[in-house]
């Protein structure tokens, strides 16, 4: 094929053309090309057969075997370029445990471009780039393209979900836990041309392409029903599948950070089948929203809760499952200690061998328990501190041998998880738990997975990564793990949950569905 000549103004990074190779570019995209050298030049010969042209120009010069229209075109050519572009989430909507594949077409074969990802929901701003390069069809898939910078690297099918970071403005060490279940995540995804800087993306008011995609922990066919009163006046949220059940029913704790209910998880058991009681236990005061403020909790107060969820006409008779983080395994151990004919499967996650924080009693009992050391009264030596000064719970909390509760009275299936990185428990406390859980002589599985990378805050999947938060009126602390490698194990782990749910909990003759 012969030479190109070109115009030193150019259009578009059209492709590269040798004697021996020819990479080409989509008609659609050569026609967009072709269409902006007709309006910008007199052309005397223009033979689409070999995609080539002649431009008389004294700016014009030779490539040896070579051509390429360098990116400098005019507003005009790069509005019909841009045109060809599409950009596509799918699906669309979804639950937000789904993997959403992100795939733009329409680019030029090897161009380079910058996805963006953004949401502003109930007040805190996320957001995250990648930077990407177009295959030989001038396309970019999120499944199996990799990353070559930005806020992660490499094939990452969901990092543009969980490598959103909060967006300049936002408090250092915001944490992304969403209130509202009642209505989507709406997260915006864009395509800019090249690969720039999060700071160019902000900035850069005409992207190739955008669309947006809705997540959702609630699926369509799912409930919530407020749970308020009783003896020990319970205050939770059941998150239920419409219909009459029966349904396996499991109660759902958060931990000593998070005052109140939060439902995302037990919406997501939820839209997997399950009857989830999202159980708050301390509730935010004016002078400290933590465990730190409890004075006591009774045991009484989560067998309640158990007992009321049991005699619901929807839920399957057998017992129930317990799931809790942090101090939420703590109490959903403890419960399947405690009250062990009405304890099905438990699963702790991150979870203290001993009670932590505050007393607890039952049937007139009270529990030793490990008080935490303040962080103003220790030295300036002490570990607890990082070096950029976040605190790092771990080194305040007792060695596993101290007032650890009696696992080995477990009966139940159980699942234990944690990461290797957590900077809040002791990886000791898990790896004890699931020793006297294994070895109590009772006829009971216990797994027990240590996800390395991992830190404190294993939770559902595919949303913002959180390695430290601020906590009123402390300051930033520490949770620990490396981004992709905690991404990973929230993924892994929410499956195996949901696999262990289903195996222990769920009667063989009974389907559970997840749908949105």
């Amino acid at each position: 094929m012969a030479p190109f000549k070109f115009v030193t103004r150019g259009l578009w990074q059209l492709s590269l053309y040798t004697k021996s190779s020819n990479i080409g570019v989509t008609s659609v995209q050569w026609q967009c090309v072709r269409t902006e050298l007709h309006k910008l030049t007199e052309t005397r010969h223009f033979n689409t057969s070999t995609r080539g042209c002649y431009v008389p120009s004294k700016h014009s010069r030779r490539l040896e075997g070579t051509a390429i229209l360098v990116r400098t075109m005019s507003s005009s050519a790069r509005a019909t370029a841009t045109s060809c572009v599409s950009l596509q989430a799918s699906p669309n909507t979804s639950l937000m445990d789904e993997i959403v594949t992100i795939e733009v077409a329409g680019l030029m074969p090897g161009q380079p471009v910058t996805l963006n990802t953004y949401f502003d929901n109930e007040d805190k701003q996320f957001e995250t780039y990648a930077h990407y390069t177009s295959d030989e069809n001038g396309t970019v898939n999120t499944t199996n393209h990799a990353s070559q910078g930005g806020n992660f690297i490499g094939i990452e099918p969901m990092g543009m979900f969980w490598s959103m970071v909060a967006c300049p403005g936002v408090r250092h060490g915001t944490r992304y836990m969403k209130r509202d279940i009642s209505k989507p995540l709406v997260i915006d995804i864009s395509v800019h041309d090249g690969h720039m800087s999060q700071d160019d993306v902000r900035v850069d008011k005409s992207p190739m392409a955008a669309t947006s995609v809705g997540r959702w922990y609630k699926g369509n066919n799912v409930e919530s029903i407020k749970l308020e009163g009783g003896k020990y006046n319970l205050q939770g949220t059941l998150v239920k599948p419409k219909g009459p059940g029966p349904f396996p029913a499991v109660v759902d704790m958060f931990g000593g950070v998070l005052p109140g209910c939060n439902e995302i998880r037990a919406a997501l058991l939820a839209s997997h089948g399950f009857a989830a009681l999202s159980l708050g236990y301390f509730w935010e005061t004016e002078e400290v929203s933590s465990m730190i403020a409890v004075e006591q909790l009774e045991m009484e107060y989560f067998e309640e809760a158990v007992d009321w969820l049991n005699s619901q006409p929807y839920v399957q008779p057998g017992g129930i499952g317990t799931v809790g983080v942090c101090k939420g395994g703590e109490m959903a151990t403890a419960m399947a200690i405690h009250f062990p004919h009405k304890i099905r499967a438990t699963v702790g996650i991150s979870t203290c061998g001993s009670f932590t924080l505050c007393p607890t009693t039952y049937k007139g009992k009270t529990y030793p328990y490990a008080q935490l050391s303040p962080p103003d009264e220790v030295s300036e030596e002490h570990t607890g501190f990082s070096k950029d000064g976040h605190i790092c719970l771990k080194d305040f909390f007792p060695t596993a041998d101290d007032n650890f509760q009696e696992f080995d009275r477990i009966k139940c299936p159980a699942l234990i998880i944690c990461g290797d990185n957590d900077d809040c428990v002791p990886n000791d406390h898990s790896d004890r738990i699931a020793g006297l859980i294994q070895n109590n002589g009772h006829d009971n599985p216990c797994e027990f997975i240590k996800y390395p990378g991992a830190g404190h805050l294993i939770e559902p999947p595919y949303v913002p990564v959180c390695t430290f938060s601020y906590q009123h009126p402390w300051g930033i602390f520490r949770w620990g793990g490396t981004p992709r490698d905690h991404a990973h194990a929230c993924e892994a782990a929410w499956k195996k949950v949901l696999a262990f749910l289903q195996e222990h909990m769920v009667d063989k003759k009974q389907a559970v569905t997840s749908k949105l």
